[in-house]
């Protein structure tokens, strides 16, 4: 089987698997990227049949990057091959032999609560003031916090509902009773009579707000206060889930909320419930919470 008719068919087969678009179209990036390669060491088209441990120890070897990339990419392979054994092409998967490179873990950069709350009463932007609030309570990510719209925000229900997650998995994050009245605020100040599709976060000239806006904000308020070290957008999620677990907040419970899903602890999130995640948010507070 020649090897870009494969990558056609297991790119389909992750789309009917849920993939998102996105990592599929990652994967046969990296596929395709095998596939140029093997092309010019032997002169030939791929075929899968054909492929052996050392010509992806070769590929791996002698594509740039880092060590991260360099998993990736086996891990691409890795799962590739176990679809074409499931499809009974091949008896065996080469990419099996290989072992993912050592990767030094980065310290997770994170700010307790009261300093978290000091740090966002500096930021002297208002709407990138209440997105750093809801990063601070939920632990959204920057790209869900930007794409919120009007009807996402929940205020009867107490929810959050997060359409555009990771993965394009969507979830629901109840709001605490601390984030509630700084939305609520935030919405009669700025958002009155906006439509239901429209950002929640949104400036009069723009519209909405970009990642590099607010980390440009974030920056600029770090700079003001003498850090040390940058708060990006990402360092909110990590303090969110440090906080809650300080506070005694069950590990399950917090990966449910942050949207990490890993087939190992699938069966332990389908038991927490909504009334589970409702407590945990509700032991997690800043103070008076608003500037």
């Amino acid at each position: 089987m020649l090897g870009e008719e494969a990558i056609t068919a297991f790119g389909a087969h992750l789309l009917r698997q849920g993939r998102s678009r996105k990592t599929v179209i990652g994967y046969q990036s990296d596929l395709r990227g095998f596939a140029a390669f093997y092309a010019k060491r032997h002169n030939l088209p791929w075929s899968v049949e054909e492929t052996t441990v050392e010509d992806l120890r070769a590929y791996l070897e002698a594509c740039p990057g880092q060590a991260t990339t360099t998993n990736r990419r086996l891990y691409a392979l890795r799962s590739f091959f176990k679809y074409l054994m499931r499809q009974g092409i091949l008896p065996s998967n080469p990419a099996e032999m290989l072992e993912a490179k050592r990767v030094m873990q980065k310290e997770r950069y994170a700010l307790p609560a009261d300093e978290l709350a000091r740090f966002v009463r500096h930021i002297p932007h208002p709407h990138v003031q209440a997105a750093a609030w809801t990063m601070a309570y939920t632990g959204l990510r920057i790209a869900e916090v930007i794409f919120l719209r009007i009807m996402d925000v929940d205020f009867e229900e107490g929810l959050i509902r997060v359409e555009h997650g990771k993965g394009d998995k969507p979830r629901e994050v109840p709001m605490s009773d601390a984030l509630r009245p700084i939305l609520s605020q935030y919405v009669e100040q700025y958002r009155q009579g906006a439509k239901p599709y429209e950002r929640f976060f949104a400036t009069p000239a723009t519209g909405g707000l970009s990642p590099t806006h607010i980390n440009r904000v974030l920056r600029q308020t770090s700079q003001a206060l003498g850090y040390r070290r940058y708060v990006t957008a990402h360092t909110f999620r990590h303090s969110f889930a440090s906080n809650l677990i300080r506070q005694g907040v069950h590990l399950t419970l917090v990966q449910k909320l942050l949207g990490h899903s890993s087939p190992t602890v699938t069966a332990v999130y389908t038991h927490a419930t909504r009334e589970d995640l409702h407590r945990a948010v509700q032991t997690l507070s800043f103070g008076e919470g608003n500037a």
